[in-house]
């Protein structure tokens, strides 16, 4: 079966809940919430057929609209607005893209979790039938990305996504990487719920971008069945740890922030005291969203931990990653960089190692493990679950 008969054949035949057309019949306000281009997502073979269910339902295009769920990340440019939708869905409907630090374009719902108010994105209280669209993939916050995530932290405000990611932060990264039962992946289920995610289609695609398969329906029950999917996909057996793992961060490498996701793969399956090498372009720097990653680094995570606590420092988001990352290495393995978009003196002051090549990198985590040292190669470092035997 091909990808277009693929992901019909699941928008009409979902999981938990009768087919689209059927939802969405006497709905006014149709919002569609996708991903952005940090996420491989295939959008432009997959929108087309939920609209042209839109509207074999009898929902007009004025009904219809696209919002980029683009959590913390910078606003894409035309360019990546083309390449991820395509010129006929641009110039036949507006796509708005959520900004999480505009106040006037959020709202607070009256539902809680933990007991404060959920800050999400205007579009999503104006609307009577949410859709998200987006992939699944193995997560170091949530466990896995897709389903609710695309609600949070996807189009959520700041207290709302701060409180997601903190409290990954009691976690360790094996215990929640690859696992689906998770605290935060309940958060987000309940987030998504109460802010009215009704329906979900998820692709997994393979390391050539080519859809595996797709699920579709009730966004908890789909979402499930996708993880088990992914995680044939993308995890790989592996019989024991290694002194040296080098991890290839494409394609999800266009800057350090996003890239960093691949030493949280490698923490699985290198040895205490080892060494990880972590290739990544960063063709936009360190963090175009975040600056302040190049004033407080990963050199000192728990510190850095206790002064947002104390209300000495303001940004959890900023310091959600500096933390998690900094964690393993501080305490696991040393993390040498290779990057162009990144130099010696700034990769050093943040805390790590830098080599100008792989090559020159093997020659110094040799240097560092041992000769004789065991080496296992991520490649697609971001996506993929490497699972010890």
């Amino acid at each position: 079966m091909g990808e277009q008969q693929i992901i019909l054949k699941r928008i009409r035949n979902p999981i938990g809940c009768p087919p689209l057309k059927d939802c969405v019949k006497g709905k006014k306000e149709i919002l569609i919430v996708t991903d952005d281009n940090t996420r491989q997502t295939p959008l432009k073979k997959i929108l087309p057929y939920v609209i042209d269910e839109l509207i074999g339902a009898g929902i007009k295009d004025r009904a219809i609209k696209v919002l980029i769920a683009s959590g913390t990340h910078r606003p894409m440019t035309k360019s990546e607005l083309r390449e991820k939708f395509g010129r006929a869905i641009l110039s036949r409907f507006k796509i708005y893209r959520h900004n999480w630090r505009n106040k006037k374009e959020l709202k607070r719902i009256n539902s809680t979790i933990y007991g404060k108010k959920i800050c999400v994105n205007r579009l999503a209280k104006e609307s009577d039938f949410i859709i998200g669209i987006g992939s699944i993939l193995p997560h170091a916050t949530t466990g896995f990305s897709g389903g609710g995530k695309i609600i949070l932290p996807g189009i959520c405000g700041e207290e709302t996504t701060e409180d997601l990611h903190w409290k990954a932060l009691e976690f360790k990264m094996v215990d929640i990487l690859g696992t689906y039962n998770n605290p935060m992946r309940k958060m987000i289920d309940s987030v998504a719920n109460k802010v009215g995610l009704k329906f979900i289609v998820n692709v997994i695609v393979d390391s050539s971008n080519k859809i595996v398969d797709v699920v579709a329906g009730e966004p908890t029950k789909a979402h499930r069945e996708g993880v088990e999917v992914s995680k044939r996909i993308f995890g790989r057996r592996i019989s024991q740890p290694a002194d040296i793992v080098v991890a290839d961060a494409k394609p999800m490498d266009i800057d350090l922030r996003q890239a960093v996701k691949a030493v949280c793969a490698s923490d699985l399956v290198v040895k205490k005291g080892g060494v990880i090498v972590l290739n990544a372009r960063c063709r936009e720097g360190v963090s175009p969203q975040f600056p302040e990653f190049k004033k407080y680094g990963f050199n000192d995570p728990e510190g850095l931990k206790r002064k947002i606590e104390e209300g000495k420092i303001k940004g959890k988001l900023m310091a959600y990653t500096l933390i998690a990352i900094g964690r393993i290495m501080r305490c696991k393995a040393k993390v040498i960089l290779v990057s162009n978009g990144i130099s010696c003196e700034v990769a050093q002051k943040l805390g790590f190692l830098w080599a100008g090549s792989l090559k020159e990198a093997m020659k110094k985590a040799r240097g560092l493990t041992g000769k004789e040292a065991k080496v296992i190669f991520l490649k697609r470092a971001c996506e993929v679950l490497p699972l010890i035997n």
